[in-house]
């Protein structure tokens, strides 16, 4: 790498927050309400991937998209107080600050969503900016680059998911997938991601030692 990166895009939901057990569940009760066999959290792994609207019309391509949101996020909101960080979030989160990284959220989770959770936390503040509610990140993330004027070595973009590779790979950016959420290792390795890290320590390590490069 030339120069040290200086920005930081993470997704949300097996990234930062660990609420992959609550998303499987309040899925099912969709899945129940339109007496859909349910599925393990290891199929849901399995068969759940972004964009949400395509995924949807592969589990339930007669309902409404509008109807199953409705849906999903009322089961959702029971659960939301439940939903922890995942291990080492808040200590990555206060490394980025204090190394100056720029950090950026981007996320399809609704915005409402995103701001129980973090704010509950109380990490608002840790993010120069925050995008929820993105139905596409490839598109979205390729936007931002043009927009801000990131070089393929300064920006890498943290999830775990094969969705969030491919945006990265779109707008010509760094990846680093995390085995902490949705997609399994195969799943993203086959992805071929710049870096795969085990969770968001080594995530860290990775950038203190990149940060040691001269600019």
């Amino acid at each position: 790498m030339s120069q040290p990166i200086g920005t930081i895009l993470l997704d949300w939901s097996g990234t930062l927050a660990d609420d992959l057990p609550f998303v499987h569940r309040a899925a099912n009760q969709v899945l129940t309400l339109y007496r859909k066999p349910t599925m393990t959290v290891e199929e849901f792994r399995e068969c759940f991937f972004l964009p949400l609207r395509d995924f949807y019309r592969t589990i339930l391509p007669e309902v409404p998209l509008e109807t199953l949101d409705r849906f999903y996020h009322t089961a959702f909101r029971f659960f939301r107080p439940q939903i922890p960080l995942l291990p080492h979030a808040a200590d990555f989160l206060e490394f980025c600050r204090a190394q100056g990284l720029r950090t950026i959220l981007l996320s399809t989770i609704q915005k409402d969503h995103f701001l129980d959770q973090a704010g509950r936390h109380g990490i608002l503040d840790y993010f120069a900016e925050i995008h929820t509610e993105v139905a596409d990140k490839r598109v979205t993330l390729s936007r931002l680059r043009e927009e801000k004027g990131l070089e393929p070595q300064d920006a890498i973009f943290l999830g775990d998911m094969v969705h969030d590779i491919e945006a990265a790979h779109a707008a010509g950016i760094l990846s680093g997938a995390l085995l902490t959420g949705y997609d399994t290792r195969a799943k993203l390795a086959a992805a071929r991601p710049s870096f795969l890290f085990a969770d968001l320590a080594e995530a860290r390590s990775f950038l203190e030692e990149n940060r040691k490069k001269p600019a």
